[in-house]
Parts: structure tokens; sequence; C-alpha cells
């Protein structure tokens, strides 16, 4: 009993409060959040919209694989894949019932625009320098993505070990170009 009360919890909306409270977008729909693969930066990003520019599905490249579609089936697909050391360090976009635009801009720096210019701006960011896009949350809708939330964490920088053949994972210590507003 306590097993199935613990694990209620973990998925009720208490434990999406982090993400939640930094959405963009409605919080009407159903919530998802992309995988969290060893600590990876997000690599590459698919979106696919429809012939009204509404944003319907996004999928995420973590490392060398691709996450799951986030959203609803359909639609034209765009991608956008990051060469080496090069991440995401800002989004911008527009909503109105729907996620209508998504701009991703990269450390290189390049940006990409999915979608259509529509509706009520907005510009997320990491809170601390150095943070590059780690994954998505958000919540989709019987028409496609409602609203989005990012989450940001320190770029992975990986180092040839000694002999061991396996690489060590550390916090980058490159600062972005590209900061939080000040």
């Amino acid at each position: 009993m306590l097993l199935l009360l613990i694990l209620a919890l973990l998925g009720s909306p208490a434990c999406w409060a982090d993400y939640i409270s930094e959405m963009y977008g409605s919080r009407k729909g159903t919530f998802f959040c992309s995988s969290e693969y060893n600590g990876e930066a997000v690599k590459g990003i698919r979106v696919s919209t429809n012939g009204l520019g509404i944003i319907l599905n996004i999928q995420l490249q973590l490392g060398d694989f691709w996450d799951a579609v986030q959203g609803i089936p359909g639609g034209r697909s765009q991608e956008l894949i990051l060469g080496p050391d090069e991440y995401i360090t800002e989004i911008h976009g527009t909503f109105l019932l729907n996620l209508k635009q998504l701009i991703v801009c990269t450390s290189r720096p390049r940006c990409a625009s999915f979608g259509k210019r529509v509706g009520q701006e907005f510009s997320g960011f990491p809170k601390e320098e150095g943070e590059v896009l780690k994954g998505i949350c958000g919540v989709r809708g019987v028409f496609g993505i409602r609203g989005i939330s990012l989450k940001w964490g320190q770029a992975p920088t990986m180092l040839d070990t000694q002999g061991s053949g396996y690489p060590d994972w550390i916090p980058a210590d490159a600062q972005s170009q590209y900061g939080p507003e000040k």
C-alpha cells in the first residue's frame, strides 16, 4: 500500500512544480518530459508543424540517440543538428492557444526558426552562465503542444582517461556568450 502511495505522489503534479512554474504557454493538457540521458546536452531538435503553423510535436537528440516524440503525430518536420561543442543556449517563441513558433539559438552562434510568429512572445535563457539545454517538459493538447518548459544544466565535457577507454564527464568551464538577460 505504501509503495502505491509513493508511486502516486511521484506521478503527481507536485513533482512537476519545478517545470510548471516556468511554463511558456498553457498549463492545461497532458504533461510530458523528455528523457535525460547520462547528463547529455541536447544535440539536435526536430519540430513538426501543421499548415496553420501550430507546433504538433518536438523530438530531441540526446547524445547519439533520438528521444521519444513529444506531442501529437503528424505535420511537416524540420530539424537542427548541432555540431561538436555546439549547444542550445536560448529559446524564443510565440504561443496563442498552442505553441506557434520556436526559435532555437546555439553557442555557435546561429538560430533556427520553426513554425509561424503569431501570438504572445517569450524568451527562455539558462539561470546561470555556462548552462545549456538538457531537455524539455511541456503540455500537449488535442491540437498539438500547448506549453513548454526548458531544462537547463552544465554542458558536458568529455576527457579521455589514460588507458581506461571510458570518458569522464565534468561540467564545462567555457562560458556561453548568451547568458541570462540582465
